[in-house]
Parts: C-alpha cells; sequence; structure tokens
C-alpha cells in the first residue's frame, strides 16, 4: 500500500494544484427561506455558474444559507430539519443544531425505481421521516448510513416497519452484503436506483462500517465523517490512512462536483474550528468541498506516516485521538435534547 499511496501521491499533488479553487464563504443571516422550495431560475443555467460541475453531471444548487443553531436555544425560529433542493431528485436536510448541537447532514437520492436515504440524524423523532415521504410518496426507500454512530442513526426506529421501506443493518455484514462490498474493505460495490447509479467503497477508520457514495448522476461524493469542513476524528489511524488513499484514487478518475460530509464545524476562517459541542455557529464555513480537499488529506497522511498527529489544516483538522472532546458545560438553557 505505501507504494501505491506514494505513487498516488505525486500525481494527486499536481490534481491538487489544477483543481484548487476559492470557497466561497458562507453568510451570518438566518435560514434563507428561499432555498426551502423548489430551485429558481437560477439553476436553470447552471453551467454558467463558477462551481458548475464537470462536463456529462447533472448540475444542482449549493445557494443556500444553512442553519446554525441559535444564541438561545430556547427562542430559536429554526425547523428540526432544513430541507434544500439540490436538484429535482437529489434534496440535503440538516438538523438544527439546537435539536442536537451535531447539527448532521442527510442525503435523499431519488431514482426511476426507488430511493437511498443516507443516514437519519441525532434524535429519534419523526420529522425526517415524514419529509422523505412527502417527497417520494410510495416510491420504495432504502435508509443506509455512512456509518452507525449515534448521530447518523437516531431516527432509524421511525423508519423501520414501514412500508415499502428497508433499511440496511447498521453490521459490517449487512453493510458488505447490500452494496456488494466483499472483501470488504477493498471491494467497490455499485446499487442502483433505477437509472441512477452509486458506486460504494467501504472507507473504515473513523468508525468500522463506514462507508462513501459516489453518485454518477451529480457527480456528489458523499464522505460522511471522514472527511467534512470540520475535526476529523480517527479511530483507528492505520486503517484511516489506507481507507483515504483508496477513496482518492477512486475519485482521481471521476467526475466530482463537490465533496459532501455530514457535519461543518469549521468557520469561514482558515484553520479555525468552533469549539466541540458548540451550538450556534454564526460564521461557518460552507458545506461542499473540492477533490482537492481529498487530495490534499491523502497527501497530509502520508507525509504524516506511521505515527499519528493532529495536524490543522486551513479546512480541515486531523485528529488521531479517536477521542472527541469533552462537551462543554451546560448552557443557561436547558433543551431536553442537549446531550447528558
Amino acid at each position: 500500500m505505501e507504494a501505491v499511496r506514494a505513487h498516488w501521491f505525486g500525481s494527486l499533488v499536481l490534481l491538487a494544484v489544477a483543481c484548487a479553487g476559492d470557497l466561497h464563504d458562507a453568510g451570518d443571516s438566518g435560514l434563507d427561506d428561499s432555498s426551502q422550495d423548489d430551485l429558481g431560475d437560477d439553476a436553470a443555467d447552471d453551467s454558467t455558474r463558477p462551481d458548475a460541475p464537470p462536463t456529462g453531471l447533472e448540475p444542482g444548487s449549493l445557494d443556500v444559507t444553512w442553519i446554525h443553531g441559535a444564541p438561545n436555544c430556547n427562542a430559536s425560529p429554526d425547523p428540526e430539519w432544513q430541507r434544500h433542493v439540490y436538484n429535482a431528485t437529489t434534496l440535503i436536510f440538516r438538523q438544527s443544531k439546537c435539536e442536537d448541537f451535531e447539527g448532521p447532514f442527510v442525503y435523499l437520492l431519488v431514482g426511476e425505481t426507488r430511493a437511498l436515504l443516507l443516514d437519519t440524524g441525532a434524535t429519534n423523532t419523526p420529522g425526517l421521516r415524514d419529509l422523505v415521504r412527502a417527497e417520494i410518496g410510495t416510491k420504495p426507500l432504502v435508509v443506509a448510513h455512512t456509518h452507525a454512530h449515534g448521530d447518523h442513526v437516531a431516527s432509524d426506529p421511525q423508519f423501520a416497519g414501514q412500508p415499502s421501506t428497508l433499511v440496511v443493518g447498521r453490521d459490517r455484514g449487512s453493510v458488505e452484503a447490500t452494496f456488494g462490498l466483499a472483501p470488504w474493505p477493498t471491494a467497490t460495490g455499485t446499487y442502483e436506483l433505477g437509472g441512477r447509479t452509486l458506486d460504494v467503497l467501504a472507507i473504515p477508520g473513523h468508525e468500522g462500517t463506514h462507508i462513501a457514495i459516489y453518485d454518477r448522476r451529480t457527480g456528489l461524493l458523499l464522505t460522511g465523517d471522514s472527511l467534512y469542513p470540520g475535526m476529523l476524528f480517527i479511530n483507528d489511524w492505520a486503517t484511516y490512512r489506507t481507507s483515504i488513499a483508496r477513496l482518492a484514487q477512486f475519485a482521481a478518475g471521476k467526475a466530482i462536483a463537490h465533496v459532501l460530509g455530514a457535519h461543518v464545524e469549521m468557520t469561514a476562517t482558515p484553520g479555525q474550528a468552533y469549539p466541540y459541542g458548540t451550538t450556534y455557529q454564526p460564521n461557518e464555513h460552507v458545506l461542499q468541498l473540492a477533490p482537492a480537499h481529498l487530495v490534499e488529506l491523502d497527501a497530509a497522511l502520508t507525509a504524516i506516516g506511521d505515527s499519528p498527529r493532529r495536524q490543522v489544516n486551513d479546512d480541515f483538522i486531523i485528529d488521531p485521538t479517536g477521542l472527541r472532546p469533552a462537551l462543554p458545560a451546560k448552557p443557561a438553557w436547558t433543551h431536553p435534547l442537549w446531550p447528558q
């Protein structure tokens, strides 16, 4: 693997130089109502946008101000879930940070014959289920997970036993069988939604059953907690390095519009993250990363080598401790869902 890593290091660094571009800063205003409904006229000719996808991909819009918590969550006007239409068959939901400080992002990909929901959020309420069913009607739904941590699976019980709904088990055997990932973790599987093919890769390291999904239709690479603008907590250093190298090798041959993870924890200031447990992020980093960020992460892990250490980059922080920092003291407001 070190030989493969060395080979890809040179070519991927060149790719980083070619692909690198500035990410636009997120605003500090409240919820953008226009992002909650159908796309406006700006999405009609997305090929003229600076962030237009590579040729041949179905375009979408990330022109959105995400809900980002409140100074006093007892007075927050935010909905439990924010709905953003990336395009007609791709939706992104963000959970309110006043419901759970993790504020996870969840993805709905709709094909001709079935839809896939990736993750179910951090609280066990019917809100997400009802939003998803409103989008897809009676179409069969597959509920899968980037990984098995609690902030990504909490509302699974709301989907279990529902008509035309399959909830993929969170054990490795279920994930492997559903997506054709044997032998684990080196196989690349495919999953069909009907006119929409997903490539699925096992990328353990943050968590033992972690996967990434590449949507051939939109060019979105969904990376969960393995890469996002925030603190990349690494539980198994050697496995994580290998997984990221394999993901970077896969991505190098693909047209990728955006790399989308499951959280935002960085501020809009390069190299600065919000404290772990923050429930108000008025100046947060944008959700989307670029293919060059995956190249950057792989190169950084290669340079660090076999001796894990923490490293702060502009758009993410490598944290190989595998242990999340302690939560801050409970705030003056006492939201019932604040973690105990």
